[in-house]
């Protein structure tokens, strides 16, 4: 009897010695990495950006009271750059948006006018051009593929020369501007586009009354715009629309 208790004393004793299992490292989970979620690819947002190119057009010289040509229709050409600024919203792949810019252009033509008055000559000339649109489009991964048409403003100059030396008055003419282009995403805040836009400028008069009475009086300008050029545009960080039209 003694000894087994003995027996059982050691036995105890022994099992008390032991390292207590590691059941708590088993048990221990590696955390999971999560990646943060992708940026949403979406053109919802306002943004700023640059363009140039070129412009092309024409311009006639009319006599106000009688409508009647004093000059042919004769070409304009020159270059145009300025700024743009805009507002997106994307839903899906329909994309509806608002678009303005103001550039300075360098776009100018001359004439000589028909008979009474051959021994005058008119150049025009267009110093200003801004527009401000809609722009609508189809939008595929990074490609925005859009149309666009609004209202545009372009300050005119024009110069008329004769035996008495020369006579130039400046307006402003109100008109209309519509077109198209393709955009695409370099990043996620810039973009690069191609464009085109016609732009129709209404009639106004010059020369009303007359500055002298050696040169022709009342004279109506009408002109127009072929514009191709290229931009860049940044979609500006603090943009609250993404979180309302995210897809």
């Amino acid at each position: 009897m003694q000894g087994l208790l003995c027996a059982s004393t050691a036995a105890l004793a022994l099992a008390s010695a032991m390292p207590a299992p590691a059941v708590a490292a088993d048990l221990s989970v590696a955390p999971i990495y999560k990646a943060p979620p992708a940026p949403v690819n979406t053109w919802t947002g306002s943004y700023v950006g640059i363009s140039g190119g070129g412009a092309w057009g024409s311009a006639v010289v009319s006599n106000a009271p009688t409508g009647v040509d004093q000059t042919p229709r004769f070409d304009l050409s020159g270059g145009i750059i300025g700024v743009t600024s805009g507002l997106n919203i994307q839903n899906g792949n329909l994309m509806l948006g608002y678009e303005g810019d103001t550039s300075v252009t360098s776009k100018t033509g001359s004439a000589f006018e028909f008979p009474p008055n051959a021994a005058f000559s008119t150049e025009v000339k267009e110093h200003w051009l801004s527009t401000f649109r809609g722009r609508v489009g189809y939008a595929q991964d990074n490609w925005l593929f859009y149309a666009t048409a609004g209202g545009a403003l372009a300050n005119l100059e024009n110069s008329v020369t004769g035996p008495g030396g020369t006579v130039s008055e400046k307006h402003w003419h109100w008109g209309f501007a519509a077109g198209g282009g393709v955009e695409v995403k370099i990043t996620q805040d810039w973009s690069a586009k191609v464009e085109y836009l016609y732009v129709g400028l209404q009639d106004k008069s010059y020369f009303n009354p007359a500055p002298n009475v050696a040169f022709p009086s009342n004279q109506n300008v009408r002109a127009d715009d072929h514009i191709v050029r290229v931009g860049v545009n940044y979609k500006l960080p603090w943009s609250v629309l993404d979180s309302f039209f995210k897809h």
